[in-house]
């Protein structure tokens, strides 16, 4: 059959070259309106080095798009120093047009170096600073980051969310952040852009990695959305808000959703902003936009947080990342802090400026000004001073404050004094200002160095499980095969001490066919490791069984513990808690809050039950203390304080460590000798810095530790340490009950306090 050329339908060719037009102008709008955003981003207000970040993370055909949308964006937006930026802009883009001398130079130097270039020429020009130095290295040193962080992600998902690792995903977080900080000043109808993206990000991070993942999103989105978008309480509602959605969020969107709706109301109606409309609104949207992201994705995302890989190669290529990732986090950390050292330096109030301030007011139009301030100069700073030594003892002064014979000749005390009490009431307001401010940048860099400390723990435990058993994997399913409980994904790992995990999913209506101490021996045999009774988990959505099984270890334990309150108080200041690591190692946790009754009982039960929930979720000891401090930090604006007693007990190898951050002394009983292990560090809550004081020793069986608040040694501790040596019984409970006792009839200088004593008996494991 012959076809009629005349009439036959158009070529192809053209409209697939108009849709590929039409798709690279679309693409290189999108790449633009990225750069745009991302040079309204700052940090402190003045650094904006993210445009150039940006343009030196992408790739080469994305590059002029995305440099033509951030330098409009710095000329758009002006921020401080904008020329410097549109200068870099313009050398980087000279840097990607030679693309043979910008394929040897990193992302990361060559965006710092486009960023030193004008910044050092513009110090040289205006004569900069001190201070003005150490900002410019740190904007260079951020751009740099920055970059790495970029292109990080870029190359991370144009391979595909499914391939996805865990370096990536910190990448992600780093560059949604930077995001956030560029979106939250734009607005519709007050309502923040980049709040809602924290929000929506901070329930996504909940549902998807639980405590560890909503504590960790909270944090990074209160310091971006909340410390930098200046409104600084949202870092605590956040971090808090996301933490407990986080242990929520296995039971699925909803109650997530609702427990991070409630605490960041709460937060609201504490601290009462001026219009709450905006805030509530936001809070809504962002539930709002997590429940209606699709199943799919989030299957997607839940995947890329679960999935693992054995391969040695692959592992060390992640611990690399991780270490990388956690020193580029320090050394913002660092950074930090010695720009806020600089600033609090520059920026610390002077009250002489009151006076100052007050006679330049006042005296500027007095007739009689030459005779105070040149004849009777001297005079009349005496009478100043003396006036501000009033003023400092009672906030307000009137013309009697100053000495009889200098009102003899001033016709204007009284207005003299006004304003001197006017100015010193703003200098103080200023000043308590500003140490507010300080003590908040002491959390933000708190929260660099405890995300760090995360990351490097991660690394080490990621490093701890040293292989993979796919031979007795093989053997567990055929096991299982026969029990007719057919299992999905089965892990069989080996740490460094070469104890075996094994952990598998069954479905919910076939658990039941493996009988735990029965299924316990015959894995043990096949495993040819003793293993535990199993840990069974339940998905969220009921359909799916997580077994458990780790090594039995050499020692077990039996604890008991009693509390006695204070006299005049109904609640009890101290709290504790035990946490089962499921894997060898247990965790007790004791708090004594400032003072007695019921505000130390809220500061040692948050302190108690936020360190038990972060360690059992597998943070680090030193990250733990890091959060838990800022959180006491921000949690009121009055002062909250608690020490923190941790002892871990590693049961393999009876090693237990003590972590004490201004606790009372831990005693032992090795044998028949005792001792006491004791600190000298400072409980949380008080300084953004803190850490804990670290101690070690290895028991055997029938060793005792007992665990003590400042109560039961307000009496001394010779007498404890008598008691615990002629302690004769096996029974923790029994013990605990005569140690408190006896505290209390010791204590002879006529107070009471809480008492709470934990006494803990190493066995030999059956």
């Amino acid at each position: 059959m012959q076809v009629n050329r005349f009439f036959s339908p158009p070529a192809a060719e053209p409209i697939a070259e108009k849709q590929a037009v039409g798709k690279y102008i679309l693409g290189g709008l999108l790449w633009a309106a990225a750069g745009f955003l991302a040079a309204k981003a700052s940090v402190l207000g003045t650094l904006s080095p993210f445009g150039i970040a940006y343009g030196a993370a992408v790739k080469k055909n994305d590059a002029p798009a995305a440099i033509i949308g951030a330098m409009i964006g710095y000329i758009a937006f002006a921020p401080p120093g904008f020329v410097k930026y549109v200068l870099a802009m313009l050398l980087l883009a000279g840097l990607r047009w030679q693309n043979g001398l910008f394929s040897r130079i990193p992302k990361p130097g060559a965006a710092a170096g486009a960023l030193a270039v004008p910044s050092a020429v513009l110090l040289a020009v205006t004569n900069g600073t001190i201070y003005d130095s150490l900002l410019a290295v740190s904007e260079v040193l951020l751009a740099g980051c920055a970059s790495y962080f970029f292109a990080r992600t870029l190359n991370a998902f144009q391979c595909g969310v499914e391939n996805l690792r865990q370096a990536d995903l910190f990448s992600f977080v780093i560059t949604l952040s930077i995001a956030v900080l560029a979106l939250v000043p734009f607005s519709f109808f007050q309502i923040s852009l980049g709040r809602i993206l924290a929000g929506t990000a901070i329930l996504l991070s909940a549902r998807l990695a639980q405590e560890a993942g909503g504590a960790v999103a909270g944090i990074i989105g209160g310091l971006t959305a909340g410390i930098f978008g200046g409104q600084a309480f949202l870092m605590g509602s956040y971090g808090f808000g996301g933490l407990l959605a986080g242990v929520f969020g296995r039971l699925g969107r909803f109650p997530c959703a609702a427990v991070f709706l409630l605490i960041n109301i709460f937060a609201l109606l504490i601290v009462h902003p001026a219009d709450i409309a905006p805030y509530l609104a936001e809070l809504f949207f962002s539930a709002l936009f997590f429940l209606l992201t699709p199943q799919s994705t989030v299957s997607k995302l839940q995947a890329c947080f679960s999935k693992g890989d054995s391969g040695e190669a692959c592992r060390r290529l992640l611990r690399n990342r991780m270490d990388s990732m956690s020193g580029a986090l320090r050394e913002v950390a660092d950074t930090t802090r010695q720009v806020n050292q600089e600033m609090a330096r520059l920026h610390r109030g002077d009250p002489s400026s009151v006076y100052s301030c007050a006679a330049d007011k006042v005296c500027r139009s007095c007739r009689e000004k030459s005779v105070c301030w040149q004849e009777r100069y001297g005079d009349t700073c005496s009478a100043m001073n003396h006036a501000m030594d009033l003023l400092r003892s009672q906030e307000s002064i009137t013309e009697e404050a100053f000495p009889m014979w200098f009102q003899e000749y001033c016709t204007r005390t009284a207005e003299l004094a006004d304003r001197m009490s006017l100015y010193y009431k703003e200098y103080v307001e200023r000043e308590a200002l500003r140490r507010k401010v300080d003590q908040v940048r002491g959390v933000v860099t708190d929260q660099f160095e405890g995300m760090a400390l995360m990351i490097d723990a991660m690394g080490v435990e990621m490093e701890h499980m040293v292989s993979r058993d796919t031979r007795t994997e093989g053997k567990v399913r055929e096991y299982l095969r026969k029990k007719k409980a057919p299992a999905g994904e089965i892990c069989c790992m080996l740490d460094a001490d070469g104890c075996m995990r094994l952990e598998f999913d069954l479905p919910a209506q076939k658990r039941p066919r493996l009988e735990d101490i029965q299924s316990t021996a015959d894995l043990s045999e096949i495993c040819e490791h003793p293993f535990d009774l199993p840990f069974c988990r339940t998905s969220p959505d009921g359909r799916s069984v997580t077994m458990t099984y780790t090594e039995k270890a050499v020692y077990s334990i039996k604890w008991g513990a009693s509390q006695l309150g204070n006299g005049d108080a109904r609640l009890c200041g101290d709290s504790y808690s035990y946490v089962d690591g499921r894997g060898g190692r247990v965790n007790f946790i004791l708090s004594d809050g400032m003072g007695s009754g019921r505000n130390a009982a809220v500061d040692s039960a948050m302190t108690a039950d936020l360190l038990g929930r972060l360690i059992e979720a597998g943070v680090s000891m030193d990250a733990a203390l890091r959060l838990v401090n800022s959180a006491l930090l921000v949690k009121t604006g009055e002062e909250s304080l608690s020490t923190i007693d941790i002892t871990g007990i590693d049961l393999y190898t009876g090693k237990a460590e003590f972590y004490k951050a201004g606790a009372a002394p831990t005693f032992l009983r090795k044998g028949k000798k005792s001792g006491y292990v004791e600190s000298c560090s400072l409980p949380v809550g008080i300084l953004s810095t803190v850490n804990f004081e670290r101690n070690a020793a290895t028991l055997r069986e029938g060793d005792w530790i007992v665990m003590v608040t400042d109560g039961a040694t307000a009496g001394g501790a010779d007498w404890l340490l008598r008691e615990l040596e002629r302690f004769e019984g096996d029974n923790p409970k029994e013990l605990s009950q005569r140690l408190a006792m006896g505290a209390r009839e010791h204590r002879t200088d006529g107070h009471e306090d809480d008492i709470t004593v934990i006494a803990i008996l190493l066995e030999r494991a059956e």
